[in-house]
Protein backbone atom coordinates (compact mmCIF):
# COMPACT_ATOMS: atom_id res chain seq x y z
CA UNK A 1 0.00 0.00 0.00
CA UNK A 2 1.37 3.40 -1.03
CA UNK A 3 2.24 5.68 1.89
CA UNK A 4 3.93 8.56 0.06
CA UNK A 5 3.65 9.59 -3.57
CA UNK A 6 5.86 12.30 -5.05
CA UNK A 7 4.82 13.52 -8.49
CA UNK A 8 6.80 15.98 -10.63
CA UNK A 9 8.34 17.65 -7.60
CA UNK A 10 10.42 20.69 -8.49
CA UNK A 11 12.23 23.00 -6.08
CA UNK A 12 13.16 26.51 -7.20
CA UNK A 13 15.58 28.79 -5.35
CA UNK A 14 15.58 32.54 -5.77
CA UNK A 15 19.15 33.75 -6.37
CA UNK A 16 20.80 37.05 -7.28
CA UNK A 17 20.96 35.78 -10.86
CA UNK A 18 17.31 34.81 -10.94
CA UNK A 19 15.35 31.59 -10.22
CA UNK A 20 17.40 28.38 -10.17
CA UNK A 21 15.83 24.92 -10.48
CA UNK A 22 17.51 22.82 -7.79
CA UNK A 23 15.19 19.79 -8.13
CA UNK A 24 13.44 19.01 -11.41
CA UNK A 25 10.35 16.87 -11.93
CA UNK A 26 11.20 14.21 -9.38
CA UNK A 27 8.69 11.34 -9.04
CA UNK A 28 8.64 8.23 -6.87
CA UNK A 29 6.38 6.21 -4.58
CA UNK A 30 7.09 4.75 -1.16
CA UNK A 31 5.19 1.75 0.15
CA UNK A 32 4.37 1.16 3.80
CA UNK A 33 7.27 -0.59 5.52
CA UNK A 34 9.64 0.04 2.59
CA UNK A 35 13.05 1.71 2.62
CA UNK A 36 13.81 3.90 -0.40
CA UNK A 37 17.30 5.25 -0.96
CA UNK A 38 17.98 8.60 -2.63
CA UNK A 39 21.60 8.75 -3.71
CA UNK A 40 23.82 11.28 -5.45
CA UNK A 41 26.78 13.57 -4.93
CA UNK A 42 26.67 16.73 -2.80
CA UNK A 43 24.58 19.46 -4.41
CA UNK A 44 22.38 17.16 -6.50
CA UNK A 45 19.20 18.13 -4.62
CA UNK A 46 18.80 15.20 -2.22
CA UNK A 47 18.43 17.26 0.97
CA UNK A 48 16.20 19.84 -0.75
CA UNK A 49 13.91 16.98 -1.76
CA UNK A 50 13.60 15.98 1.91
CA UNK A 51 13.07 19.56 3.04
CA UNK A 52 10.34 20.03 0.42
CA UNK A 53 8.52 16.95 1.72
CA UNK A 54 8.83 18.30 5.28
CA UNK A 55 7.76 21.84 4.33
CA UNK A 56 11.09 23.19 5.58
CA UNK A 57 12.54 24.83 2.48
CA UNK A 58 14.56 28.02 3.04
CA UNK A 59 12.79 31.36 2.63
CA UNK A 60 14.16 31.80 -0.89
CA UNK A 61 12.82 28.43 -2.03
CA UNK A 62 9.46 27.04 -3.13
CA UNK A 63 8.15 23.70 -4.38
CA UNK A 64 5.83 22.75 -7.21
CA UNK A 65 4.23 19.42 -8.07
CA UNK A 66 2.55 17.06 -5.63
CA UNK A 67 3.66 15.34 -2.40
CA UNK A 68 0.84 13.04 -1.28
CA UNK A 69 0.79 11.53 2.19
CA UNK A 70 -2.27 9.38 2.71
CA UNK A 71 -3.81 10.93 -0.40
CA UNK A 72 -3.44 14.58 0.72
CA UNK A 73 -1.08 17.01 -1.00
CA UNK A 74 1.33 18.37 1.63
CA UNK A 75 2.36 21.21 -0.68
CA UNK A 76 -1.14 22.67 -0.21
CA UNK A 77 -0.86 22.60 3.60
CA UNK A 78 -0.46 25.75 5.67
CA UNK A 79 2.44 26.07 8.11
CA UNK A 80 0.10 25.25 11.01
CA UNK A 81 -1.04 22.09 9.24
CA UNK A 82 2.57 21.06 8.49
CA UNK A 83 3.44 21.56 12.16
CA UNK A 84 0.91 18.82 12.91
CA UNK A 85 2.48 16.53 10.29
CA UNK A 86 6.13 17.08 11.26
CA UNK A 87 7.10 14.87 14.15
CA UNK A 88 3.71 13.19 14.30
CA UNK A 89 3.38 11.53 10.88
CA UNK A 90 6.86 12.23 9.46
CA UNK A 91 10.04 12.18 11.53
CA UNK A 92 13.40 13.39 10.25
CA UNK A 93 16.99 12.70 11.23
CA UNK A 94 19.07 15.66 10.04
CA UNK A 95 22.64 15.55 8.76
CA UNK A 96 24.57 17.14 11.61
CA UNK A 97 23.10 16.75 15.10
CA UNK A 98 25.38 19.36 16.67
CA UNK A 99 23.77 22.07 14.55
CA UNK A 100 20.26 20.54 14.66
CA UNK A 101 20.07 20.20 18.44
CA UNK A 102 19.58 23.33 20.54
CA UNK A 103 22.69 23.83 22.72
CA UNK A 104 20.68 25.75 25.35
CA UNK A 105 18.28 22.91 26.22
CA UNK A 106 18.80 19.40 27.55
CA UNK A 107 18.32 16.54 25.12
CA UNK A 108 15.47 15.26 27.28
CA UNK A 109 13.56 18.52 26.95
CA UNK A 110 14.08 18.60 23.19
CA UNK A 111 12.82 15.03 22.70
CA UNK A 112 9.85 15.60 25.03
CA UNK A 113 8.68 18.72 23.18
CA UNK A 114 6.99 16.77 20.37
CA UNK A 115 5.34 14.39 22.83
CA UNK A 116 3.75 17.26 24.72
CA UNK A 117 2.68 18.96 21.48
CA UNK A 118 1.38 15.96 19.52
CA UNK A 119 0.54 13.34 22.14
CA UNK A 120 -0.73 15.55 24.97
CA UNK A 121 1.62 14.09 27.58
CA UNK A 122 2.36 15.87 30.84
CA UNK A 123 5.93 16.46 31.97
CA UNK A 124 6.21 13.24 33.98
CA UNK A 125 4.78 11.04 31.22
CA UNK A 126 7.04 12.65 28.63
CA UNK A 127 10.14 12.17 30.80
CA UNK A 128 9.38 8.46 31.23
CA UNK A 129 8.89 8.06 27.48
CA UNK A 130 12.13 9.95 26.75
CA UNK A 131 14.04 7.56 29.01
CA UNK A 132 12.45 4.61 27.21
CA UNK A 133 13.41 6.02 23.81
CA UNK A 134 16.98 6.79 24.85
CA UNK A 135 17.30 3.22 26.06
CA UNK A 136 15.75 1.98 22.79
CA UNK A 137 18.37 3.79 20.69
CA UNK A 138 21.23 2.53 22.85
CA UNK A 139 22.14 5.51 25.04
CA UNK A 140 23.83 4.23 28.22
CA UNK A 141 22.31 5.31 31.56
CA UNK A 142 19.32 6.98 29.86
CA UNK A 143 17.84 8.28 33.12
CA UNK A 144 21.00 10.36 33.63
CA UNK A 145 21.38 11.43 30.01
CA UNK A 146 17.92 13.02 30.01
CA UNK A 147 19.50 16.02 31.73
CA UNK A 148 22.57 16.22 29.46
CA UNK A 149 23.21 19.02 26.98
CA UNK A 150 24.27 18.21 23.39
CA UNK A 151 27.90 19.23 23.94
CA UNK A 152 28.17 16.69 26.76
CA UNK A 153 27.51 13.79 24.38
CA UNK A 154 29.70 12.12 21.76
CA UNK A 155 28.90 12.42 18.05
CA UNK A 156 27.39 8.95 17.97
CA UNK A 157 25.27 9.66 21.05
CA UNK A 158 24.00 12.93 19.57
CA UNK A 159 22.95 11.07 16.42
CA UNK A 160 21.12 8.52 18.58
CA UNK A 161 19.35 11.41 20.32
CA UNK A 162 18.26 12.72 16.91
CA UNK A 163 16.86 9.29 16.06
CA UNK A 164 15.01 9.16 19.39
CA UNK A 165 13.57 12.61 18.65
CA UNK A 166 12.43 11.52 15.20
CA UNK A 167 10.73 8.44 16.70
CA UNK A 168 9.13 10.26 19.63
CA UNK A 169 5.61 10.32 18.19
CA UNK A 170 5.68 7.02 16.30
CA UNK A 171 5.71 8.47 12.76
CA UNK A 172 4.60 6.53 9.70
CA UNK A 173 7.59 7.79 7.72
CA UNK A 174 11.19 8.43 8.77
CA UNK A 175 13.46 10.57 6.59
CA UNK A 176 17.15 10.05 7.38
CA UNK A 177 19.36 12.66 5.69
CA UNK A 178 22.99 11.46 5.69
CA UNK A 179 22.53 10.00 9.19
CA UNK A 180 26.17 8.88 9.50
CA UNK A 181 27.91 12.07 8.37
CA UNK A 182 31.05 12.91 10.42
CA UNK A 183 30.95 9.60 12.32
CA UNK A 184 33.79 7.09 12.24
CA UNK A 185 33.28 3.79 10.43
CA UNK A 186 32.50 1.73 13.53
CA UNK A 187 29.87 4.19 14.79
CA UNK A 188 28.43 4.52 11.27
CA UNK A 189 27.68 0.79 11.20
CA UNK A 190 26.13 0.91 14.67
CA UNK A 191 23.82 3.79 13.67
CA UNK A 192 22.80 2.14 10.39
CA UNK A 193 22.10 -1.17 12.12
CA UNK A 194 20.07 0.67 14.76
CA UNK A 195 17.95 2.49 12.15
CA UNK A 196 17.41 -0.69 10.14
CA UNK A 197 16.30 -2.65 13.20
CA UNK A 198 13.98 0.13 14.39
CA UNK A 199 12.34 0.38 10.96
CA UNK A 200 11.67 -3.36 10.99
CA UNK A 201 10.47 -3.47 14.60
CA UNK A 202 8.21 -0.41 14.39
CA UNK A 203 6.87 -1.03 10.87
CA UNK A 204 7.78 2.40 9.50
CA UNK A 205 8.73 3.37 5.98
CA UNK A 206 11.99 5.24 5.44
CA UNK A 207 13.64 7.52 2.91
CA UNK A 208 17.41 7.24 3.31
CA UNK A 209 19.43 10.04 1.74
CA UNK A 210 23.12 9.40 1.19
CA UNK A 211 26.04 9.66 -1.23
CA UNK A 212 27.37 6.27 -0.09
CA UNK A 213 26.39 3.35 -2.34
CA UNK A 214 27.59 0.90 0.32
CA UNK A 215 25.01 2.27 2.75
CA UNK A 216 22.33 1.90 0.06
CA UNK A 217 23.33 -1.71 -0.57
CA UNK A 218 22.98 -2.61 3.11
CA UNK A 219 19.80 -0.69 3.90
CA UNK A 220 17.48 0.13 0.99
CA UNK A 221 15.15 -1.98 -1.17
CA UNK A 222 14.76 0.50 -4.02
CA UNK A 223 16.90 3.47 -4.97
CA UNK A 224 16.50 6.77 -6.81
CA UNK A 225 19.67 8.25 -8.32
CA UNK A 226 19.76 12.05 -8.56
CA UNK A 227 22.16 14.06 -10.71
CA UNK A 228 22.10 17.86 -11.04
CA UNK A 229 18.62 18.01 -9.55
CA UNK A 230 17.16 15.35 -11.83
CA UNK A 231 16.24 11.73 -11.35
CA UNK A 232 18.41 9.77 -13.76
CA UNK A 233 17.61 6.24 -12.56
CA UNK A 234 15.14 4.38 -10.33
CA UNK A 235 15.64 0.67 -9.73
CA UNK A 236 15.44 -2.10 -7.15
CA UNK A 237 18.80 -2.11 -5.35
CA UNK A 238 19.91 -5.53 -6.64
CA UNK A 239 19.15 -4.54 -10.25
CA UNK A 240 20.92 -1.21 -9.88
CA UNK A 241 24.14 -2.82 -8.66
CA UNK A 242 24.08 -5.57 -11.31
CA UNK A 243 23.00 -3.48 -14.29
CA UNK A 244 23.23 0.31 -13.81
CA UNK A 245 21.47 1.97 -16.75
CA UNK A 246 22.90 5.47 -16.49
CA UNK A 247 26.59 6.40 -16.85
CA UNK A 248 26.40 8.53 -13.70
CA UNK A 249 25.17 5.55 -11.68
CA UNK A 250 28.03 3.44 -13.02
CA UNK A 251 30.44 6.21 -12.03
CA UNK A 252 29.04 6.28 -8.48
CA UNK A 253 29.42 2.52 -8.19
CA UNK A 254 33.01 2.65 -9.38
Amino acid sequence: MTLLSVENLSVTLKTVRGPALAVRNLSFELQKGETLGIVGESGCGKSLTALAIMGLLPENGWADGRVSLGGENLLDYSEDQMCQVRGDRIGMVFQEPMTSLNPLHTVGKQIAEAMVLHRGMNRGEARAEVIRLLDLVGIPEPAKRVGSYPHQLSGGQRQRVMIAMALSCGPELLIADEPTTALDVTIQKQILDLIKNLIEDLGMAMILITHDMGVIAETAERVVVQYAGQQVERQPVATLFDEPHHPYTAALLS
